[in-house]
């Protein structure tokens, strides 16, 4: 049960912290996605979810439904999809969006009416962290939009997603904070040092996959209502 408990902890203090009106939790399903189509290894590495976590997943569900709180899953697409399909058109219809989440791809959501909230536990205690426009551009260096050309230099072996062979993390935000862009950083492989300028020459289209590959669809095939989701009591 530990997951379970440590979801509902998680969930519990959300909602006291946030007060929200509408809340919805998305879910991954097994089948393949769009990605699988596009790279046939996408997260060919990543190893099966432990049994005892994988049995607490249809609890978790029917937990969520005694909750009173709305889910999702939709084949084809990943949860993420689903969070940034949904975030776009809450905040085209005037709502605050917040995501809570553990995963950094979400912050190429972050916009002027949307925001993250990351679980992050030191000494044994869980804090929020809530990430905007300023609070990305302040600790990465780089806006939410760019998120998505920073994964595709230097990858996520997580997803098993490549990105540019032999540059990590700190280069590839160096790149970044300086050329603004994928595009530009190609367009501006004169300007780079040799050997970091091959090793990108060398990779360009696996670049603009893992690009492709990182970056979330906002365009889910979804009703678009939203007054499905609005916060109910729990049973």
């Amino acid at each position: 049960t530990g997951a379970l408990f440590a979801f509902l902890n998680m969930y519990l203090r959300f909602v006291s912290d946030i007060q929200p009106t509408h809340v919805l939790a998305a879910f991954d399903r097994k089948e393949p996605t769009f990605r699988h189509q596009l790279f046939g290894d996408y997260k060919g590495t990543r190893k099966p979810m432990p049994d005892d976590l994988a049995v607490q997943m249809p609890l978790l569900r029917q937990l969520l439904d005694a909750m009173g709180v709305s889910r999702v899953d939709l084949e084809g697409y990943e949860a993420d999809d689903l969070i940034g399909t949904y975030a776009r058109i809450a905040s085209q219809n005037g709502f605050k969006v917040v995501i809570l989440t553990g995963d950094k791809d979400s912050f190429q959501l972050i916009g002027d009416r949307i925001t993250v909230v990351q679980p992050v536990t030191r000494n044994g205690r869980t804090e929020n962290e809530r990430y905007d426009r300023e609070a990305v551009l302040s600790r990465y260096g780089i806006t939410p939009e760019q998120f998505v050309d920073l994964k595709a230099i230097m990858g996520d072996p997580s997803d098993n997603i490549p990105g540019v062979r032999g540059i990590g993390e700190k280069g590839a935000m160096t790149l970044i904070a300086e050329f603004g862009s994928l595009e530009r950083i190609y367009e501006s492989l004169d300007q780079i040092k040799k050997p970091l300028a091959e090793k990108l020459a060398n990779s360009r289209e696996i670049a603009f996959l893992s690009r492709e590959l990182s970056r979330i669809c906002l365009t889910v095939p979804v009703s678009g209502q939203l007054d499905e989701f609005v916060n109910k009591s729990p049973d």
